[in-house]
């Protein structure tokens, strides 16, 4: 049944972390010790047999081509579909559109060469583990036109979003932006699923219209025109968009539950970059809590509530809490960290005290010596 659907991730749209991408784009922030945020993305795709996947490229792209690769990883690398990079025009890097209706239609090639009868359009700052298999047998039990993905949001926050506006019976009724969400509210998570037909006319006739957003000026005001439903998906999800989300999201990593929920569901995994490494190497005097610890790390201090990305080097009595060290990073002997985000390949040197807070953590950048 996935082979019905193919697979648009819209990397151009994609809000940006600048503490942590001024070198990169928001798809390739590193997640979880070992992952990337596209990684979630599009292995939710490929876990629902969708073998044709569409990259629509920001400017800043190398990193997402040196971590994707053919996407052999994924299973892409393939003679027939697979994945497909499509890049910005460089006449919009130099002058930038607003909206995605633009890029869209500029790649409605791609789609109508994959003859698959139903597109799933998302963003790839989400960290779930969704089965959009089920988001399809939805979609065709309800004959929509159009389903938009959405969840319960769990408390109030002071960011803007889409409220969908719903029946008893599933049907969206409105579409609503608002500055700041409420505990309660179905707030959409930039994933849709929709008719290949329907997605093809609606981009082609607000590109003619001079339109830019898709949301907003194609499926708000059509929403009594077309059947727009929307699923609520239950599971885990969190949205990177500020440095308080990617701490929060990476912390909740190190909850059982959460971790269970994301990386241990039945024929759904999360596939990243293979990087063969050494197993960790815990000295004599290390002492680790509730943390993940990436392959080639090598621990002589204490680390408590902390993720550390690949070879990473903590020296003799440091101290790290409540952190986030990524990759090839090294953490001089006696220093003492708690609530830091350090990017790859910085240098803490000895005795450092480094230190912020749950809602504020202190970011080191990368290839800094603090």
């Amino acid at each position: 049944m996935g082979s019905e659907m193919m697979g648009l991730i819209n990397l151009q749209d994609s809000q940006t972390l600048p503490e942590l991408n001024e070198h990169r784009p928001l798809a390739t922030v590193p997640m979880g010790g070992k992952f990337r945020l596209i990684d979630f993305t599009l292995s939710n795709m490929v876990n629902a047999g969708i073998g044709n996947v569409g990259i629509l490229l920001s400017s800043q792209s190398r990193s997402v081509l040196d971590h994707i690769r053919s996407g052999k990883e994924w299973g892409l690398a393939r003679k027939r579909d697979g994945l497909f990079y499509l890049p910005a025009d460089v006449e919009d890097i130099i002058h930038p559109v607003e909206g995605d209706i633009h890029s869209f239609y500029k790649n409605l090639l791609f789609v109508k060469r994959g003859h698959s009868p139903y597109i799933l359009a998302t963003s790839c700052d989400l960290v779930q583990n969704i089965d959009y298999e089920e988001v399809l047998h939805f979609h065709r039990r309800h004959n929509a036109d159009v389903t938009m993905i959405y969840t319960r949001a769990p408390k109030d926050k002071e960011k803007e979003g889409y409220v969908l506006e719903i029946n008893d019976k599933d049907r969206i009724m409105g579409i609503n932006s608002k500055a700041e969400i409420q505990t309660g509210d179905n707030l959409y998570q930039r994933q849709i699923l929709i008719d290949t037909e329907i997605y093809q006319h609606c981009v082609r006739r607000a590109y003619a219209k001079g339109y830019k957003d898709f949301i907003t000026d194609v499926l708000k005001r059509n929403v009594d025109r077309l059947r727009i439903f929307g699923y609520n998906y239950k599971g885990y999800v969190k949205r990177v968009d500020s440095i308080q989300s990617y701490f929060e999201t990476n912390m909740d990593f190190l909850d059982a539950h959460t971790w269970r929920d994301i990386f241990l569901q039945d024929q759904r995994h999360i596939y990243t970059k293979i990087k063969d490494e050494a197993p960790a190497k815990y000295m004599e005097e290390s002492h680790v809590t509730n943390s993940l610890v990436a392959n080639g790390c090598i621990i002589e201090g204490k680390v408590e509530n902390s993720i550390l990305f690949r070879k990473v080097r903590v020296g003799k009595n440091a101290v790290i809490r409540n952190s986030i060290i990524m990759q090839h990073s090294v953490v001089g002997a006696d220093a003492n960290l708690d609530y830091v985000v350090c990017d790859k390949n910085a240098v803490i040197q000895p005795e450092a005290e480094l230190s912020g807070t749950r809602e504020a953590p202190l970011c080191i950048g990368k290839c800094s010596v603090i």
